[in-house]
């Protein structure tokens, strides 16, 4: 399966809000909105590309030295991918799109501990017994 979709292709400037603080001072206001953006956009990308994986939401940490993403799924093997391969792919692709420097994005895959509390999980689930 291709990790690009239509909806998410690569741009040549920095849309990710860290990335774009750095460069110049941001009103608190846009900020916002950048990062409101980042995460839909994410959110949106790893919905489609881990659909089949039991994708539950994701979780965007941003600290000083790098900017951490954990990725919630009911099957988390699936996520990472044969020794870790399908993770790197999708930092590469993330790390690319949201322009970000080298080694400053890293993703984390955490699985969903109760499966019948989380309605995404559910959701999803459902969606591949319907279709």
């Amino acid at each position: 399966s291709s990790l690009q979709c239509s909806t998410f292709r690569p741009r040549a400037s920095p849309t990710h809000p860290s990335a774009m603080a750095s460069q110049a001072q941001i009103s608190k206001k846009r900020k916002f909105v950048a990062d409101g953006v980042f995460y839909a956009e994410l959110n949106e990308f790893l919905m489609r590309t881990l659909a089949e994986d039991g994708y539950a939401g994701v979780e965007v940490r941003v600290t000083p030295i790098r900017t951490e993403i954990i990725i919630r799924a009911t099957r988390t093997r699936e996520v990472l991918g044969e020794k870790g391969r399908r993770i790197r792919e999708l930092t590469a692709v993330v790390q690319k799109r949201f322009g970000f420097p080298e080694n400053s994005v890293e993703l984390f895959a955490e699985r969903v501990e109760n499966r019948a509390a989380c309605a995404m999980a559910q959701c999803e689930s459902l969606r591949y017994k319907l279709l």
